[in-house]
């Protein structure tokens, strides 16, 4: 929906991993001495970025969910209506199971008493989804305890609605273009190659490259021009094929490289030695 200003904003919250995160020798992650130096207003923008992030990699490692959408970006390019004042949580996906719900929050200190007391009791604001409950609507808060100590992640599962909650209106077939519509402008952006069946894109400055199955694509983009109906079919089967085919490709069939392991493994001040 938003054309280069999708891929912008994307490679941003890419670029946080190598500037704020460092990963020590086991593999736990911390914050870089940069991240240490942010403002109050910095750190919190960082630390909602990073909130996201881990919500949607316990989602996909713990739940299953092979794709993951903001329900901003959904409601936005369907013109999806909420009502004024209404929360909802941030992200929902597809999993084996049925549609699951998620909200993310990011500390950059402890999680304070009154806010883990919200967040067991915060009630469920999406009632339902394609006429279905949700199978799983949950909150996740990625923080770091102590200033130089390694990241937490913490997820409730609230089991009440909340009074205002709402029934998504939402059709599989939607949701996929939703989804990947970001990828397609990413693969319009930058460097294009192709390659093992997948056509990719560089972006070499910032040690980034993606890509998506040629047939994916192909497809993708015929719904794009007005080809809809049975798009969700058509990306399950591409996604079986590609997945049985092809080594370290993500659930959703996308292959996402980095080249950040000398910034991502680099010893801050000498913090992680000994």
């Amino acid at each position: 929906m938003y054309g280069k200003s999708s891929v912008y904003e994307w490679l941003h919250r890419a670029s946080l991993i190598p500037a704020y995160v460092r990963r020590t020798d086991r593999a736990e992650l911390v914050r870089s001495d940069l991240s240490l130096t942010l403002d109050r207003s910095e750190s919190a923008a960082v630390s909602y970025a990073l909130g996201q992030a881990m919500t949607a990699i316990f989602c996909r490692t713990q739940l299953g969910v092979s794709h993951l959408l903001h329900i901003d970006r959904y409601s936005a390019q369907h013109d999806v209506l909420f009502g004024v004042g209404r929360r909802r949580a941030d992200l929902f996906g597809v999993s084996p199971r049925g549609w699951v719900v998620a909200e993310a929050k990011g500390r950059s200190g402890h999680v304070r008493p009154e806010t883990r007391r919200a967040l067991e009791d915060q009630k469920r604001s999406i009632v339902a989804i394609e006429g279905k409950r949700p199978w799983v609507a949950l909150g996740c808060v990625a923080h770091f305890p102590q200033r130089v100590g390694p990241m937490h992640l913490e997820a409730f599962d609230p089991e009440d609605d909340a009074d205002e909650a709402i029934a998504l209106d939402v059709t599989r077939d939607r949701f996929m273009l939703a989804y990947y519509a970001p990828f397609l402008r990413a693969l319009e952006v930058g460097v294009s190659r192709q390659d093992d069946n997948f056509q990719s894109a560089d972006f070499a400055g910032l040690g980034i490259r993606i890509g998506l199955s040629i047939p994916l694509v192909a497809r993708l983009r015929r719904a794009e021009s007005g080809a809809l109906a049975g798009l969700s079919t058509d990306v399950e089967g591409l996604l079986a094929e590609v997945l049985s085919l092809q080594g370290g490709v993500l659930p959703d069939g996308s292959l996402v490289e980095t080249d950040w392991q000398e910034s991502i493994d680099r010893w801050d001040s000498g913090r992680f030695e000994g």
